[in-house]
């Protein structure tokens, strides 16, 4: 004759090990998983730090390209022609 555990209405298996849990708690005591109680996934943030990565680099960018845009020298200006002043011309004398 094999001995056979009697079973308690109050206890149910751990999800993850199998082992008896009373209807008191919400955690297995082996293994530490939760018994009864749902755990929400951790939300997936890599696509929005992607995101958020790429749009800093272009403003990172589009700033450095306009503060070498406003610093830049000004073109120089080519210098003033100098022309010589028209020659007098004097009357032939009569």
């Amino acid at each position: 004759m094999s001995a056979v555990v009697p079973s308690n209405t109050g206890t149910t298996a751990c999800p993850r090990c199998g082992a008896p849990v009373a209807a008191e708690q919400d955690w297995c005591l082996s293994c530490g998983d939760a018994a009864r109680t749902r755990l929400v996934p951790t939300p997936n943030w890599r696509w929005p730090i992607a995101v958020a990565t790429v749009v800093a680099a272009l403003a990172a960018l589009a700033i450095a390209v306009a503060f070498v845009q406003l610093t830049r020298d000004p073109p120089a200006a080519p210098p003033p022609a100098t022309t010589a002043p028209p020659a007098a011309t004097t009357a032939p004398a009569p």
